[in-house]
Formats: structure tokens, C-alpha cells, sequence
């Protein structure tokens, strides 16, 4: 089904018991094409809830991959519902810092996460602890990438610097190794996994990218970068096509159909500095986000790959930090990225906050900033859950949990003050702060 380009209202209707009869008209809002940023919902109407406008789309027969970009009813709806965002939750399991979070594929309130020394938690965010875990080696144990099996879901592929790929069991029955350098500067970077096609990749430090079948397999190993690989990732609507990024300050596309001991990539992407990552839209899959390690977002799309945006960003690399990586909303091509400010970057304002950002894919607009208000630390990583409802970010060693909060009891009920964390729940580090919670900041 295709959007309809020439949609450019959204309606905001009282929700009210009258007859349609007695129904007045509702009101028409006209988003400027110079604005193209979130319109404010009126203060005495219900909030646009995300959830129910997408449970109505797809009661008729919409689905969010079905939309096209720049979407704009669907797109104002999902920023109504992040400018709502409040942290509800801290929790610090590990003691070293965070370094890759994944969702459950089938629960919805459940996610995985990774630290700096080889441990992974199973958390369901609803617990004030979690129920599994996999203890890792400590120094030089540092978890890369991680993919949840869909077929057994308490199994969890994962990429390491101990040089191990393997799949792991929650519940700790076994573990198989799949690869396994033996060599203290040899690692695993980066990891992904085709359960369409049933084949994995896995990305080293030495440029080398390993072909393997989900069963362990190996099927092909080529080098397709010159230095480290720090991404390789299978695009969610079309398995045979892959992204890889390097420090090499390359990001290439292949068609796996066709890797040879001497491949040709489809695009080279060439970048300024280093680059973090290379993902994929996840609503539609024809565009491509990459994070370089100073100060630029680029937009790649498909089918040709064009470069069609650069956004200017402070997110600069150092050793101590988990590498920033903007990553996608799940239900439009809304980009997601932790802000480091940067004295030295245009337009830096003293006290700056360490906000995380939220841009137009289609302008480049910053839309909105949200932060926590009790602690300005760097966040790195930040994933919603599938539906776009529930964001969790790494802070350091943190986990933060947002949820949208409706003051006025509308569409939403959260805790009576959920800006406030419960001490049964919280950290003692968090419990000090008297006041959690965040805030959203609204661009003009």
C-alpha cells in the first residue's frame, strides 16, 4: 500500500461519548513545511498515544513497514509519545561498563545486556532484579555484539574480545563455541545473524569477516576491510544484502550470494574519520545510518545508496567510553543518538547537556532532546523495544528505563510519580539522588 504524498494535516479530535450527529469538527492543524518538526498537542486534549493510533492502523489493515517515509501522521505520533519519555527505572547490574543491549524476540518486556567484562544479564525490566546471568572473565572479557536465537530464545549468539563466538544458555545448560582465535590480539568485534537465510557473520579486529551457518558452520572467511571491522549487519528486508563499517573509515554493502575469496563490494561509502556503525532502517529497510567516531551522521539510500544527509553531532571517541551508536526507531525513520557535547564543536554552549537526540531522517532536523535529570552522564546506546513503547539507554554502567508518562491520566497510567525512583527498585547510587526522572526538550 503507498502513502498518500499529499497528506499534509494531522487531526487532533476530542475523545468524547457524543454521536457522530453531534460530533463538532475537529480542528486542523497545518504543519509548515519550514517547521517539519513536532507539532504541540493541545494542552486540554488527549495525547496522540503511539500505541493506540498504530492498534487502529492496523486494525484496518496498515502495518508500520508499510509506510513510506516522512510519514507524517504516524511520524507525529511516535515524537508525541517520546516527548513523554520519563526514566522510571535505573538499575546497575554489572561492575564495569555497558557496552551492547538486544531485545527479547518474544518477551516483550525483556532484553539482554552486555558489559565490559564478558557479562550478560536476562532482564525483564518489570523486576526490580534480573533472573539470569552469564558471568563473563572480567578484564578483557568485553561483549561486542550479541543476537538472540529466534528459535530458542533463552540462547544468545555472542562476539567477544576473549576471541570467542559462541552461543550461549541462559539458564547455563551449555555453551557452544563456534570460533575461537586462541590468540590475545586476535578478537571478535561484530555479529549478526540471517534466521531467513541461516547464516551468521562475524567481524575481527584484523578486517576479516567469517561466514558461517547458524549451526556453527564455517562456510567462508574474507577479508573485506583493512583494519577492524566494527560492524556487519544483514538487512531486515532484503538477507542477502550486508553492511560492514571499519576504522578504516570505510562502510561497504555486499550481496553474501556473491562473496568470493576476492569480492567486490556493491558500495564503498567513504567517511572522514573511523566509523562505529552501519544499520539499517528498521521500518523499511532502504536507508542506512552510519556513526563515525568524531561528529557526523550519515543517511545512505537505497537502491543506489546515495549519500542524501550528513548531520552534524558531538559524539567524539575515547578509550574509556562505549562507542556512540545512532540507531533507528522501529516505526519510522527517526534517528536515535547519545549527544557528547565537544568545546570545540559549532554552536557549543557552556553546561551543555548530555542529551540524547532524536532527528528527522528526511530534513535532518533535530525533533526533540530528552535527558535524565539526575545524572548528565554520556549515553551511548539507546533501543526501543519493538513496537516504539519502551526505550532503554546505557549510561556508563547504567541501564535506564523510559516510559511515556501522561500527567492527566490520559491513554497511559504510570506510578503517581514516576520521575521519582523507588528505593525497592533502585540502585543504592540512585536512591542518593532525590529526584530522578527526565525531561523533554521541545526544538523550536
Amino acid at each position: 500500500m503507498t502513502r498518500n504524498r499529499s497528506s499534509k494535516r494531522c487531526d487532533n479530535e476530542d475523545s468524547n461519548n457524543e454521536s457522530p450527529a453531534d460530533k463538532p469538527k475537529s480542528k486542523r492543524i497545518k504543519i509548515s513545511e519550514a517547521a517539519k518538526k513536532v507539532v504541540p498537542v493541545p494542552a486540554k486534549k488527549p495525547t496522540v498515544n503511539v500505541l493506540r493510533t498504530l492498534s487502529d492502523l492496523s486494525f484496518q489493515g496498515w502495518s508500520p513497514g508499510r509506510f513510506s517515509h516522512g510519514h507524517k501522521n504516524l511520524k507525529l505520533a511516535a515524537m508525541n509519545h517520546v516527548n513523554k519519555l520519563r526514566v522510571v527505572k535505573g538499575y546497575r547490574p554489572f561492575d564495569r561498563r555497558i557496552t551492547f543491549m538486544t531485545w527479547h524476540p518474544k518477551k516483550p518486556t525483556v532484553l539482554a545486556v552486555g558489559s565490559k567484562g564478558g557479562d550478560i544479564i536476562f532482564w525483564d525490566y518489570n523486576e526490580p532484579k534480573h533472573e539470569h546471568m552469564i558471568n563473563g572473565q572480567g578484564p578483557g572479557g568485553s561483549i561486542q555484539a550479541m543476537k538472540f536465537d529466534v528459535v530458542d530464545p533463552s540462547k544468545i549468539y555472542t562476539a567477544s574480545i576473549t576471541g570467542l563466538v559462541c552461543k550461549q544458555d541462559f539458564y547455563g545448560r551449555n555453551t557452544q563455541v563456534f570460533l575461537e582465535t586462541d590468540n590475545k590480539d586476535h578478537w571478535y568485534t561484530s555479529l549478526d545473524v540471517s534466521f531467513t537465510g541461516k547464516v551468521m557473520l562475524a567481524g575481527d579486529n584484523k578486517g576479516y569477516v567469517r561466514i558461517l551457518s547458524v549451526d556453527g558452520e564455517q562456510i567462508s572467511q574474507i577479508r573485506l576491510h583493512k583494519q577492524k571491522v566494527t560492524h556487519a549487519e544483514f538487512n531486515p528486508r532484503e538477507p542477502w544484502l550486508i553492511s560492514t563499517a571499519s576504522i578504516d573509515h570505510t562502510v561497504k554493502l555486499w550481496d553474501i550470494r556473491n562473496v568470493k575469496p576476492k569480492p567486490e563490494a556493491l558500495h564503498i561509502l567513504n567517511h572522514n574519520k573511523p566509523v562505529n556503525s552501519a544499520y539499517f532502517s528498521l521500518a523499511h529497510g532502504n536507508r542506512l545510518l552510519t556513526t563515525d567516531q568524531h561528529s557526523e551522521l550519515r543517511i545512505y539510500e537505497g537502491p543506489l545508496w546515495n549519500h542524501t544527509r550528513t548531520i552534524a553531532h558531538p559524539h567524539r571517541q575515547f578509550q574509556h567510553l562505549t562507542p556512540i551508536k545512532a540507531y533507528w526507531h522501529p516505526l519510522e525513520d527517526i534517528v536515535i543518538a547519545g549527544r557528547y557535547p565537544d568545546p570545540n564543536f559549532p554552536g557549543y554552549t557552556t553546561a551543555e547537556l548530555r542529551t540524547i537526540d532524536f532527528f528527522d531522517a528526511d530534513t535532518g532536523k533535530v525533533l526533540a532532546q530528552i535527558t535524565p535529570h539526575f545524572k548528565n552522564g554520556i549515553i551511548s546506546l539507546n533501543r526501543f523495544d519493538a513496537i516504539g513503547n519502551v526505550m532503554v539507554s546505557g549510561m556508563g554502567w547504567d541501564i535506564l528505563v523510559w516510559k511515556p508518562f501522561y500527567p492527566d491520566g490520559q491513554d497511559e497510567k504510570e506510578d503517581d510519580e514516576p520521575t521519582k525512583f523507588k528505593e525497592a527498585e533502585t540502585p543504592e547510587h540512585f536512591i542518593k539522588k532525590k529526584r530522578g526522572g527526565g525531561k523533554t526538550k521541545k526544538i523550536d
